[in-house]
């Protein structure tokens, strides 16, 4: 039966206008509420509602009805009152929540157009489809596999429980593909895998909240809940959140923020500077185009920059980073990582756990390095690699440099700890190795200056820092000598920053001839070194001299270095010495009037109570060098 028409008249308004009262009867109703503000209930049945202009209400009941608001500010509820998912959900001993499934999932498919205006539309129980028109609209679609589309302006939009497509069209739209989160907690927002986040985990529905959501233009906000969802972004400023489960999210045009949420997520942000969060799970980001900033979160993500100049940053867990054209920024984080910075001038940071890094084309920087590591320049571009070990020794420790190609760009570092021994790992054969950093294709390598330089004594080389006062040292002139005073110096960064030209030199191994000194050696800038060769003798009459270390940087292998600090060590004679460090010889300290100024009050009154002569400038003068000390214009002559 059709009813068709069937008008009450509430408080005197007529059909034509005013504020109409129209209730159906049960069965199938056809009520159009023509101009005015109306309210309209089809009860039972199939019913057409038509609201006309105006504000109208309109109820269509149980059944599966079609409503169309109009022009005006409606509110459109179908919502017949059963709570029935088609799948319902399965109950469990371990908790309350459970759904039957619904016993008719086709009595109560709505088709509902709000038309123009701001309106308020809830459908409900089984598959409806929903268009909002113009207009900034509030949709909530109920359970089931619903059909949204928000249309032009800005709406809210709830999708509720089911697989639903829910589409915001022009506008700043807000999406929530779950329940309606104003009602309180989601129950059914619940995460596929067993957590301690959510009582109700795991999930013992998986498909029944698999939305596909496209934003549209606009900046919009997206959240997905539960299951595995679409989500796509459209153009404008957009955040997308996955939330629950395994999730698919592209941002599109515009400068976005998406985030993956809990789950296996996969994320693209399309043309604009975007930001991409995994979260947890193992997740796959992709920045795509322009500056981009990614962050893995936990699990082994797969990070992706591609064009320009983005931050990759994977977090916790065994992830790959791969920055793509640009200058990029990769941080590994914890776990054991593989970075690829490729082309581009990129700054790559391994951080814990034993991570492969490779620079790729153009000027690389590796630091955050670590034992076990392995970390590979790459040769293409404008190719000058640098490996920066600072902060890599263990506490207490040191670490050593040891060169295996003759252009000196590959090798590896051994680390010692604290107490001496060797860094090592257990192969696979169960036998303990020394876990070393290997590098390859890397042209400057600036080392962590820990006190580490090796000085000859009648027992062996001892590192200079464990050396004491009455301790005896080999020199050059006068055989073997007690030390008369060891002093300290450290240096900080701000301190290198305020006065540049105190940062200390490296002389590489090899760097100054004949193989010395042996191992990579740093001094401060003004320590001296002994030269002697054929030029020595040529241009100043002298088989042997003394050269500042800062005057040698025209050789190869001789250069300043920034470190983030330093302790520089000095030890004094009874006359100036010249002693082996590291296999070369070098000066030990002379207290000029610049070194004695350099070294703070208390070293400087300690030195005046051992050495009172040196208070005055005649004692000064007197404690003579032990060889003659180039000027910087004479030094070049050597370096030529």
């Amino acid at each position: 039966m059709t009813d068709v028409y069937f008008n009450v008249n509430g408080g005197g308004g007529s059909n034509g206008g005013g504020s109409e009262g129209m209730v159906g009867v049960p069965g199938d109703d056809m009520l159009a509420g023509n101009e005015g503000d109306d309210v309209i209930f089809g009860e039972e049945g199939n019913d057409t509602l038509l609201g006309g202009t105006g504000n109208d209400t309109l109820n269509g009941g149980q059944g599966n009805d079609s409503v169309e608001g109009g022009d005006g500010d409606d509110v459109i509820d179908t919502d017949g009152g059963d709570f029935a998912p088609d799948i319902g959900y399965p109950r469990s001993d371990r908790d309350s929540l459970g759904y039957d499934a619904d016993s008719d999932p086709e009595n109560d498919r709505d088709y509902v157009d709000g038309g123009a205006g701001n309106d308020d539309i809830r459908t409900g129980d089984d598959r409806d489809t929903i268009f909002g028109g113009t207009g900034n609209d509030s949709i909530n679609a109920g359970i089931d596999d619903d059909e949204v589309s928000g249309g032009d302006g800005a709406d809210r939009i709830v999708g509720g429980e089911g697989n639903d497509t829910l589409l915001g069209g022009d506008g700043d739209d807000y999406i929530y593909g779950g329940n309606d989160p104003d009602l309180g907690l989601d129950v059914l927002n619940i995460p596929d895998e067993e957590t301690a986040d959510n009582p109700f985990s795991p999930d013992r529905a998986p498909n029944n909240g698999r939305d596909y959501i496209d934003a549209g233009a606009g900046d919009d906000v997206v959240l997905g809940a539960d299951d595995d969802d679409t989500i796509i972004g459209g153009s404008g400023d957009d955040y997308l959140d996955g939330e629950e489960d395994d999730d698919v999210i592209e941002g599109n045009t515009g400068n976005d923020t998406l985030r993956g949420g809990q789950g296996d997520d996969s994320l693209s942000g399309g043309q604009g500077m975007d930001t991409l969060l995994g979260d947890s799970g193992n997740d796959t980001l992709r920045g795509n185009r322009d500056d981009d900033e990614l962050y893995g979160g936990t699990g082994d993500d797969l990070l992706d920059g591609g064009g320009q100049n983005d931050l990759l940053d994977g977090g916790e867990g065994d992830d790959t980073l791969r920055g793509g054209m640009g200058d990029d920024t990769l941080t590994g984080g914890e776990g054991n990582d593989s970075l690829d910075g490729g082309s581009g001038n990129d700054v790559i940071m391994g951080g814990a756990g034993i991570d492969t890094m490779f620079g790729g084309n153009d000027r690389d920087q590796f630091s955050d390095v670590n034992a076990g590591d392995q970390v590979d320049g790459g040769s293409g571009g404008d190719d000058f690699d640098t490996l920066d070990l600072r902060g890599s020794a263990p506490e207490g420790g040191r670490l050593e440099v040891t060169y295996t190609s003759d252009d000196r760009e590959d090798g590896f570092v051994t680390y010692y700890n604290a107490d001496g021994s060797v860094v090592t790992r257990t192969n696979a054969a169960g036998e303990e190795e020394a876990q070393t950093l290997d590098f390859v294709e890397i042209e400057n390598i600036v080392p962590c200056f820990t006190p580490g330089t090796l000085i000859a004594t009648p027992k062996g080389e001892r590192r200079v820092e464990e050396l004491e006062v009455g301790d005896r040292v080999i020199t050059r002139d006068n055989g073997i000598q007690e030390i008369r005073w060891v002093g300290k110096r450290a240096m900080t960064g701000d301190e290198f920053e305020r006065a540049p030209h105190l940062k200390p030199v490296l002389i590489r191994e090899g760097a100054l001839g004949n193989g010395l000194p042996e191992r990579d050696m740093m001094v401060s800038p003004n320590h001296r070194v002994l030269v002697a060769n054929d030029k020595t003798a040529l241009y100043f009459e002298e088989r042997e001299v003394l050269v500042a270390a800062k005057h040698l940087t025209g050789l190869e292998g001789v250069d300043i270095v920034d470190v983030s600090q330093t302790t520089y060590v000095h030890i004094m004679f009874e006359q100036h010495e010249v002693i082996l460090s590291d296999g070369a010889w070098t000066e030990s300290f002379q207290p000029g009037d610049q070194s004695l100024a350099g070294i703070g009050n208390a070293q400087r009154t300690e030195i005046f109570e051992l050495f009172p002569e040196l208070a005055t400038e005649e004692g000064v003068q007197g404690y003579t060098a032990a060889r003659r000390s180039l000027k910087k214009h004479e030094a070049k002559l050597l370096t030529k």
